[in-house]
C-alpha cells in the first residue's frame, strides 16, 4: 500500500512538472468565434479564431493608390484632407515605392498616426491638414546615441516656466531632420521624481515647430541628422504630461506594416531584375536559388495579405499580428540577401535593403515584446488550470482525469479533434491536421512554462524567444493555408500547382520546427544548450576578451 502511494505521488510530481495538455481543451474542440479575440495571441492557448480564417480578402478595399510620390496624406483621416487608405492599400503603396525613399514617408506617417491617436481636436485641426498637403513635413526626435533604444536614460529635458515648456538637449538618428518643420520630441519631465532610487523616469511628448530663430540646430551625420534643442519653446504637449512612454510604445511599432511592405516591394524588384540578367553558364544553380527566393517572396506576400485582412476587418488590438509579420519579413529578407549574394548579384543591386532596415535594432526587442503579449493573454485563460496542476495532491480528481491527455502529449501524440479542417478546402486536410497538431503542442508548451517557471517566466529570454518563434511559424502557416484554401474554393482564381506543393512543404517544415522548439521549452530552464552558452558568456565577461586559445599556442616556458 505504501509503495502504491509513493508511485501515485511520483506520477503526480512527474506530470505536474512536465506540463498539462488540457488548459484550453474545451476551446480547442470549439474554435473561438469572438471577433474581439486576437488571432495571434490566441495561438498561445491553442485556439483557432475561425472568424479570421474564413474571412475572404476584399479587393474592393484596395482603393485608388497614388501613382506618384509623395504619400503624405495616405494615413490622414478624410475629415482633415487625407485619403485615409486601408492597411491593404497602404501596404500596396509602399510595395510600389520600395526602399528608395520610404524613410521620409514612414517617419512622417508615424507622426501623423501619433497626432491622430493622442492629439486633441484642436491639435488635429491645426496640424493634420498641413501634414496631409505636404505644407508641413514631420519627423520624431526620440533616441540619443549614448543610450540607443533605451530611452529610460535620455538626457534631453523639458522645464516649465510661466506655463510654457522649454526643451534642452540633443537627439540623434533623426530621419528627414533637414526637411522636417514639425517634430515630436520626447523629453524628461517631472525632475523632482527622476531620482536614481526610484529607478523610473517620467517623459512627456512635445510637438515642436521649427523656425529660423527657434533655437534648433541640425547637423548631418551619415544618412541621418542630429537635432539640438537650445531652450526651444514647445508648441504643445502631445498626449498626457509625464506619460510619454505610452506614446513611445505606440511610436515604436507604428511603422511595422509600412517597413515590411517596402522591404517586400524592393525584393520583388531585385528578383525581377536578376531573373532577366541571369548568366547562362551558371543557370542551373542560380535557378535553384532564385526558386528559393521566389518561395520566400510568396510566403512574405501571404503573410502581409493575411495581416492586412486582420487589420482592416477586425476591431481587436492587432499589435501582435504586425509584430509577427515584421519579424518574419525581416528574417526572410536576410535569407534572400544571402541567396542573392550566392547568385553573384552585385551588392549595388540590393544596397537599399542592407542600408534601409531603419529600426533594425528593434528586432530582438520585438521578439520579447511579442512573446510577453502572448503569455499575458494566455495567463488570463490558464491561471486556474496551472494553479491546480502545480498542486496535484490538492486536486487529485482534476489531475487524474487528465493524465491520459498528458501522456499523449509527452509522447508527442496529442489528440486531434479535426476541427481546423472544417474551415479549409478538403484538399488541405493533411495540412489542417499539421496546423492543429502545432496548435496543440504550442498550448502544451505555454502551460508547461507557467508550471515549471511560474512568475519568473518573463525573465527567461531564450524561452520567450522560442515561444515567439513558434507563434510566428503558426501565423505564417495560417497565412499560406488561408490563401491556398480560398484559391481552391474560388472559381475565378487560378491556383498554380506549385502553390499547393509549396504549402505542403512549408507545413511539414513548420511541424518539425515546432516539435523541436516545444521540446526545448519543456526542458527549460535546464535544457542542454542554454546553460553552456550562459557559461561561455560569463567567462567572456570575466576575461574581457576572446578567451579561447589556439591549440598550438606554446604553453611551456
Amino acid at each position: 500500500m505504501l509503495l502504491f502511494r509513493l508511485k501515485i505521488k511520483f506520477n503526480f510530481r512527474k506530470y505536474s512538472q512536465a506540463a498539462a495538455y488540457d488548459a484550453a481543451i474545451a476551446s480547442q474542440i470549439h474554435p473561438v468565434v469572438n471577433q474581439n479575440l486576437s488571432f495571434a495571441k490566441s495561438l498561445y492557448i491553442g485556439n483557432f479564431v475561425k472568424d479570421v480564417f474564413i474571412r475572404k480578402r476584399n479587393d474592393n478595399i484596395i482603393t485608388t493608390i497614388p501613382k506618384c510620390e509623395p504619400f503624405f496624406d495616405i494615413s490622414v483621416p478624410k475629415e482633415f484632407g487625407g485619403l485615409e487608405l486601408s492597411s491593404a492599400s497602404i501596404s500596396k503603396a509602399y510595395q510600389n515605392i520600395g526602399l528608395t525613399n520610404f524613410k521620409n514617408y514612414i517617419v512622417h506617417g508615424n507622426v501623423v498616426k501619433c497626432i491622430d491617436k493622442f492629439g486633441t481636436d484642436d491639435q488635429k485641426k491645426k496640424y493634420l491638414p498641413q501634414l496631409a498637403s505636404g505644407e508641413y513635413t514631420a519627423s520624431f526626435c526620440v533616441y540619443e546615441d549614448k543610450h540607443g533604444y533605451d530611452i529610460q536614460f535620455t538626457e534631453t529635458e523639458a522645464s516649465c516656466k510661466d506655463n510654457k515648456w522649454f526643451i534642452n538637449g540633443t537627439k540623434n538618428w533623426v530621419e528627414n531632420g533637414n526637411q522636417a518643420n514639425v517634430f515630436i520630441v520626447l523629453a524628461k519631465t517631472m525632475e523632482e521624481c527622476n531620482r536614481p532610487e526610484n529607478n523610473q523616469n517620467f517623459f512627456t511628448a512635445f510637438l515642436v515647430k521649427k523656425s529660423k530663430n527657434s533655437g534648433i540646430t541640425i547637423a548631418k551625420e551619415g544618412d541621418r541628422f542630429n537635432v539640438t534643442f537650445d531652450n526651444v519653446e514647445a508648441d504643445c504637449i502631445l498626449g498626457s504630461e509625464n506619460e510619454g512612454m505610452i506614446l513611445y510604445s505606440y511610436l515604436f511599432s507604428a511603422d511595422l506594416l509600412e517597413s515590411s511592405s517596402a522591404t517586400l516591394g524592393e525584393l520583388k524588384k531585385i528578383v525581377k531584375s536578376a531573373s532577366q540578367h541571369l548568366e547562362v553558364h551558371d543557370r542551373r544553380s542560380s535557378l535553384i536559388r532564385l526558386g528559393k527566393i521566389n518561395s520566400h517572396l510568396y510566403t512574405m506576400d501571404c503573410v502581409l495579405d493575411f495581416t492586412n485582412l486582420i487589420v482592416d476587418s477586425f476591431d481587436f488590438q492587432n499589435d501582435y499580428e504586425l509584430i509577427l509579420a515584421r519579424l518574419f519579413i525581416n528574417e526572410t529578407a536576410f535569407n534572400c540577401l544571402s541567396l542573392l549574394n550566392d547568385i553573384g548579384l552585385h551588392k549595388k543591386s540590393y544596397k537599399y535593403i542592407e542600408n534601409s532596415l531603419l529600426f533594425e535594432g528593434r528586432s530582438n526587442i520585438l521578439s520579447f515584446v511579442g512573446a510577453l503579449l502572448g503569455i499575458q493573454h494566455a495567463g488570463l485563460y490558464m491561471a486556474e488550470d496551472v494553479k491546480k496542476l502545480r498542486n496535484p495532491l490538492l486536486f487529485p480528481k482534476y489531475t487524474v482525469s487528465h493524465i491520459m491527455r498528458i501522456q499523449r502529449s509527452l509522447k508527442d501524440k496529442p489528440k486531434l479533434h479535426h476541427y481546423v479542417e472544417k474551415y479549409m478546402h478538403p484538399s488541405l486536410k493533411k495540412q489542417a491536421l499539421d496546423l492543429e497538431y502545432c496548435l496543440s503542442r504550442f498550448q502544451f508548451a505555454v502551460q508547461s512554462m507557467f508550471i515549471n517557471l511560474g512568475s519568473d517566466t518573463c525573465y527567461f529570454q531564450m524561452v520567450l524567444e522560442r515561444a515567439n518563434n513558434i507563434a510566428m511559424n503558426l501565423f505564417v502557416m495560417s497565412a499560406v493555408l488561408h490563401r491556398v484554401s480560398h484559391k481552391l474554393y474560388s472559381s475565378n482564381a487560378k491556383l498554380n500547382s506549385t502553390e499547393f506543393i509549396y504549402a505542403n512543404v512549408l507545413c511539414n517544415n513548420i511541424r518539425q520546427q515546432c516539435s523541436e522548439k516545444v521540446t526545448e521549452i519543456l526542458d527549460a530552464p535546464d535544457n542542454v544548450v542554454d546553460p553552456h552558452f550562459k557559461k561561455l558568456s560569463q567567462n567572456c565577461f570575466a576575461e574581457k576578451k576572446y578567451y579561447f586559445e589556439h591549440p598550438l599556442k606554446r604553453n611551456i616556458i
